[in-house]
């Protein structure tokens, strides 16, 4: 029987799906997309109101993207992780909501949709564009909820449309900014991100069944409370403590913490991903963090993933965890 459940971030990791790079088309540059970097950015603006498509315009770094996220689904079947892979775009499907936001991608399916324990939520990303990502991984995923009884599945209130921006006033809840450990859960909120209004929903809906919501307001443009904080095993963190505007939650104070610079959560250190809580997947960049891994009894498992990082995620975002054990 399919079953589905992710009740942690690095108890064992045994069914996820990882995202593909075919067919990416980024929409033209906006506020909400200000975390880009400078080259990609004046590319998606100087190519007028539609979408760019990145193969045709970056074909070396395309490729290289997707030779790396291959390399991720290797080193997962290599750990005996089950992984699946999203369909196409259907047309109809590419042309939804273009009204808001051209452009579609399925990179970083992490994001739009999250698993917490037996609950799958279809939740509401601030960018118009990456909302279709639903309806693919929805193949993959209802089979497994179909299958599995004590399975919940919802779909919480999408934004009232904006345009010109597509943002609209939320509620936003993205997965990049949700990390579980037991019965407490994290949620970063920030000017790029989820914000208060997509907290408030998560915490109204979750809470009933025995968790805990901790809002974690996040400092200036950062994408993502994943950005920032991971969580690697019990009484174990790596953070950039500057991002958090009031610090870490109150659960993980006295956990042992590994301190990052600004320049290493720029580029993704706390987007790796753990196989369990001795083994952390991270791009071979890491030499000093990985160090300090090891010293505290975590295997860093190097796995390549900077030309993923340029389009602003990285082995995290491209990872969505169906069924992980807890911690």
């Amino acid at each position: 029987m399919n079953t589905i459940g992710s009740h942690s971030e690095f108890g064992k990791l045994r069914e996820v799906v990882v995202g593909s790079a075919h067919d990416l088309h980024l929409p033209p540059f906006a506020k909400d997309l200000s975390h880009y970097n400078d080259e990609l950015r004046a590319a998606l603006s100087e190519n007028g109101n539609k979408p760019l498509n990145i193969e045709e315009f970056f074909p070396e770094r395309h490729a290289n993207t997707a030779e790396q996220m291959e390399g991720v689904v290797k080193t997962f079947e290599n750990f005996g992780i089950k992984v699946h892979r999203p369909r196409p775009y259907t047309k109809e499907e590419k042309d939804h909501l273009g009204n808001l936001q051209p452009g579609w991608s399925q990179l970083y399916p992490a994001d739009p949709v999250f698993v917490i324990g037996k609950h799958y939520l279809e939740i509401s990303i601030r960018r118009a564009y990456r909302r279709k990502e639903v309806f693919p991984l929805r193949d993959i995923i209802l089979p497994m909820i179909e299958d599995d009884p004590e399975a919940h599945y919802v779909a919480m209130p999408q934004s009232t449309p904006w345009v010109p921006s597509g943002e609209g006033p939320g509620p936003f809840l993205e997965g990049g900014d949700i990390l579980i450990h037991k019965q407490d859960i994290f949620v970063g909120c920030g000017e790029l991100c989820s914000n208060e209004a997509g907290v408030y929903w998560l915490k109204r809906y979750i809470e009933r069944y025995g968790y805990k919501v901790h809002p974690m307001p996040i400092r200036g443009p950062i994408l993502h409370a994943l950005g920032i904080m991971c969580l690697l095993r019990e009484g174990l963190l790596m953070a950039h403590l500057p991002a958090l505007k009031d610090g870490l939650p109150e659960p993980l104070r006295n956990w042992d913490l590994i301190e990052i610079t600004e320049q290493e959560m720029n580029a993704h250190a706390t987007v790796g991903v753990s196989l369990d809580n001795h083994h952390y997947m991270l791009d071979p960049q890491f030499n000093r963090i990985m160090d300090e891994l090891v010293t505290r009894g975590v295997e860093p498992v190097p796995t390549r993933c900077d030309a993923i990082g340029y389009w602003g995620g990285a082995i995290r975002c491209i990872t969505l965890p169906l069924v992980r054990d807890p911690a």
